[in-house]
């Protein structure tokens, strides 16, 4: 089995890297650190798009861990342009059939953002046809994310 975390701070070494790091430090993965990407709003048509690159290299692999930080009780901007742009692209066939685990962590989410960033996760995984394996949302500490998922 093939992992890819997928980093969606724009913080390399903040927390969603360390926690996804230490969630997965016994296991053969490789990271993807989404802000080297340039992904563009949903309706904007620009040569400089990376997005079909991303989807190239998500091809590769059977799991993928999402990782992002919480921004105003939701997952950061870089997730949500490319949660966005999964309409309308022949290339999110690659994610058909892959396993998904989703994080998200940020200072002490309320209720109301736990249900929105699972709730998102859930639609991503049915509308895309993905295995959702998990969704965990927690402190920036990230105790819960790691002491729950039990990736192999």
């Amino acid at each position: 089995m093939k992992i890819l975390f997928m980093n969606a701070s724009p913080n390399k070494n903040g927390n969603t890297s360390r926690i996804g790091e230490e969630l997965l430090h016994q296991v053969d993965h490789d990271t993807l650190y989404m802000r080297d990407y340039h992904i563009c709003q949903y309706g904007v048509v620009d040569e400089t798009d990376e997005i079909k690159d991303i989807f190239k290299k998500i091809e590769n692999y059977d799991t993928l861990v999402i990782g992002a930080p919480v921004y105003w009780y939701t997952v950061g901007g870089i997730l949500k342009t490319f949660i966005d742009r999964l309409y309308m692209l022949k290339e999110t066939e690659a994610l058909q059939g892959k396993d998904l685990y989703f994080l998200a962590q940020g200072s002490s989410p309320d209720e109301s953002t736990i249900q929105t960033i699972t709730h998102l996760a859930s639609r991503v995984a049915t509308l895309m046809e993905m295995n959702l394996k998990g969704v965990v949302v927690d402190s920036s500490d990230g105790r819960k994310i790691i002491s729950t998922f039990s990736i192999k």
